[in-house]
């Protein structure tokens, strides 16, 4: 009799076994709350050929069935070929489903027949094995499935169950998998670059529920509970392998630890012939990529949480660097603690005050603990999106997720996935332009009484509205009958059949109405989980517009990534022209939003007014209010008599700042700029007091020629956009830059720079010194004046 187990899944592999492809599913059960591996050997790998027109099928398939292939000991062969219908662009034709014996064979047995005479092409073939099980399963990792079977002997840590069924059993999903963080601190003396080879692990700070640990060579009195000492590297090395393997995490996690922890975790116990098999099949962690590293275990989900928050969080956090540090202070409300790291090495060999450090890294690891566990629901969701492991999901571009959720969802709509473009059709797609928003740009000033109104989703909501997509683009049944896009009147789309594309988007959209509407009648953790799954539908949904003008995307299509932005110009446009018919100033519009003066009017007035664009828009599209702001102010541009584009200042009624274009959220402004422009903002806008505003600037000029301003507010962020060879101008960030590759740090592109201008008389990027070059506030008050307060504040004065 088999067991039956329920079980939330969270990684996922395959391997040959008696020459057959076995699936393994790795993931905790809710019986016992273990974890268990559950194997199938059901599955087949498979890809589709189109045949030419006219061509015979059965010729194709017997054909087809003649193919063997022997390699390494292994036939590589045809085990069916079916006939079916299957759509690809919009249009049904027949295909060919080719089952094959093991996943190696179909990179093999496509390259046999691609280029046969009675093949068009071959799709699907580059799926990988474990990714299409998952989706032809109807399995979505971290939601609770079901197996049967039997329990088999394996060389593993865990319960594994052969299976002779497994489903998906609910939409449940996995809110409290086991996570274990890791930080470490390695010896690096000062201004020395990161060597594996040479330089040993100091210490290895865990942090996981209830549970904190710090390992480390080097014994020394201590009041810290969760200071655990080693004789030597090689054996603190054996105590983490021990410690990862007594917490079972289903997670393991860390700051950065694709690029840092985790790889100089694994060459330094390679180092020492360690084998560090600490996933459930003993299998130890491998590195992947080539430019991006990643760290995989298979059976134990590694999530570089710095990859994913910098990934998903781009452009929603307000900071400038996504340091542990800035990102916990962002999401947390927590910082780190302040040490010098530079003295680590040196502490280290003369066994001092050790004990700060490892307080340093296990708050570190705690910190990176938090993070994960702040993120986890964002990313389930995603996951159940995409329906990907969560080892793939954190690690994808926005991009990459809409085309596995398509992937995924093509099935259902019959759909075959078009091929990958080559690097050939990449090159021509990127030479291709495309026409963004429309800007209708501000007159200069400081206003009162300001409504501002948004498209909800614009892009989106056209894509959805319009049945715009590669599949209904341009069909034979509408050409006569369509409405032409305005200003693309090439284009036009099907009013008869939905695509595949808009009726994604669409079910996107009102699936989040849903859930925003429960989490009205939810609280605590539930609310959380619906808040993230809202939130994870809106980035999808707003990727897609990105998506259909990306170069190597499958489904690529820019004559849609065209007509969705023509729609978005000719909407705000005609929001714009209503607006001044029925008697109100537009002081703005920036592709999905306007922001009108209600000098004359009443807010009622203007609400109204939107409910009447919102009767003539079509489909899902509506216009909503954002809302009303006492004060705003926009600022000149360089050239010309109107304001710049995004560069304004609203001020809400509970009195909050947004700021969008100045210097506040730029990076390569100095702390002092940034800060005497928001005080200006704020006296401005809240106390309608230039005077005053000026008063503050002439202080901050004082307190710099004074040098009362702390050097830490003198400090200019840059980040390296190409290779530190590739500069032919040197700016002061890249002379900067190279003082810091001369002290044997590592240097390229995507470093943040930190310098400080210094007084003297020679050139600026003469007098750039790294921070800790400095000596006292020894910066350059005048530069600092005339660079960087004063154009911070001069074009909001212009325009009072």
């Amino acid at each position: 009799m088999g067991e039956t187990v329920r079980f939330f899944p969270y990684d996922i592999t395959y391997r040959v076994v008696d020459g057959r492809a076995h699936i393994y599913l790795y993931g905790r059960a809710i019986d016992d709350g273990r974890r268990i591996c559950v194997i199938d050997d059901s599955f087949e790998p498979y890809f589709y050929a189109v045949p030419k027109p006219g061509e015979d099928l059965q010729a194709l398939k017997e054909k087809l069935l003649r193919i063997s292939i022997e390699e390494n000991g292994e036939a590589l062969r045809v085990v069916r070929a079916e006939d079916i219908n299957k759509v690809l662009r919009g249009k049904e034709m027949p295909v060919l489903k080719v089952t094959v014996s093991l996943p190696g064979a179909v990179p093999k047995i496509r390259d046999v027949i691609r280029n046969w005479e009675m093949v068009e092409a071959v799709h699907e073939y580059d799926i990988l094995f474990a990714r299409r099980y998952l989706i032809d399963k109807g399995l979505t990792p971290l939601t609770l499935c079901e197996a049967e079977g039997d329990v088999i002997q394996a060389k593993s840590r865990i319960r594994t169950l052969k299976a002779s069924r497994i489903v998906q059993y609910s939409e449940d999903s996995y809110k409290n998998p086991r996570i274990l963080a890791v930080d470490i601190e390695t010896y690096t003396p000062a201004n020395k670059a990161i060597d594996t080879e040479r330089n040993p692990i100091l210490m290895i700070a865990l942090q996981g529920e209830d549970y904190r640990k710090v390992l480390l060579w080097r014994k020394f009195e201590t009041a810290l509970d969760y200071v655990e000492f080693a004789e030597s590297e090689a054996a603190m090395l054996e105590k983490f392998k021990e410690a990862v393997e007594a917490y079972r995490p289903d997670i393991l996690t860390g700051y950065y630890s694709d690029g840092f922890d985790l790889p100089y975790i694994k060459a330094r116990a390679e180092k020492y012939r360690i084998r560090l098999d600490i996933g459930p099949d003993y299998a130890e962690p491998r590195m992947r990529g080539v430019d991006d590293k990643e760290c995989q275990i298979i059976g134990m989900v590694h999530i570089d949480i710095f990859r994913f928050i910098k990934r998903v969080m781009r452009g929603s956090l307000e900071t400038e660097a996504y340091t542990l540090n800035a990102v916990s202070r962002q999401l947390l409300g927590e910082k780190k603690i302040e040490v010098n790291l530079d003295e680590l090495s040196r502490d280290w060999d003369a066994n001092n005050g050790l004990g700060r450090f490892c307080e340093y890294s296990m708050h570190d690891a705690y910190l990176a603990y938090q993070l994960a566990m702040r993120m986890l629901p964002t990313l389930t969701e995603l996951v159940k999106i995409v329906g990907l492991p969560p080892y793939d999901v954190s690690r994808m571009g926005f991009s990459q997720m809409v085309e596995w959720y398509l992937i995924r969802q093509a099935s259902g709509f019959n759909e075959i996935a078009p091929n990958k473009p080559g690097e050939r059709d990449i090159v021509q797609r990127r030479a291709q332009s495309l026409e963004g928003g429309f800007v209708f740009e501000p007159k200069p000033g400081l206003y009162r009484d300001i409504a501002v109104f948004d498209y909800l989703s614009l892009y989106p909501t056209i894509i959805s509205s319009h049945n715009i997509g590669p599949g209904t683009l341009q069909c034979a049944c509408c050409k006569d009958t369509a409405k032409r896009i305005p200003g693309e009147e090439a284009y036009w789309f099907c009013q008869k059949r939905k695509g595949f594309i808009p009726a994604l988007i669409g079910d996107i959209i009102t699936r989040r109405v849903r859930i925003k509407e429960l989490m009205k009648q939810e609280s605590g953790e539930q609310r959380i989980f619906l808040d993230a799954r809202q939130g994870a539908l809106k980035l999808m949904a707003n990727s897609f517009y990105g998506y259909l003008g990306f170069a190597p995307a499958r489904w690529y299509s820019l004559e849609s990534a065209k007509s969705t932005t023509a729609l978005g110009r000719h909407y705000i446009r005609q929001v714009i022209s209503k607006a001044q018919q029925a008697g109100f100033t537009v002081l703005y519009s920036d592709t999905d939003s306007v922001f009108l003066s209600l000098e004359g009017k009443t807010r009622e007035g203007a609400l109204h007014f939107v409910e009447g664009i919102n009767k003539d828009l079509p489909g899902l599209m509506e216009m909503d209010f954002e809302g009303y702001y006492p004060a705003g102010i926009f600022v000149s541009a360089k050239m010309g008599p109107y304001g710049a584009k995004k560069k304004y200042a609203l001020l809400s009624e509970k009195g909050a700042l947004k700021i969008r274009g100045f210097e506040t959220v730029r990076r390569n402004w100095s702390p002092v700029a940034k800060e005497a422009q928001e005080d200006v903002l704020n006296i401005i806008l809240k106390e309608n007091d230039p005077r005053k505003a000026v008063q503050h600037v002439r202080q901050v000029i004082r307190d710099l020629r004074e040098r009362r301003i702390p050097l830490k507010k003198a400090v200019i962020r840059m980040q390296l956009v190409r290779e530190l060879m590739d500069y032919t101008a040197k700016g002061p960030h890249v002379a900067a830059a190279q003082r810091l590759k001369n002290t044997g740090a590592a240097v390229g592109s995507g470093t943040i720079i930190e310098y400080v201008v210094t007084a003297g008389n020679d050139i600026i990027r003469n007098r750039v010194k790294l921070p800790e070059e400095v000596q006292g506030n020894d910066y350059d008050a005048e530069y600092y004046i005339n660079n960087q307060v004063i154009p911070a504040v001069e074009r909001i004065f212009d325009v009072l």
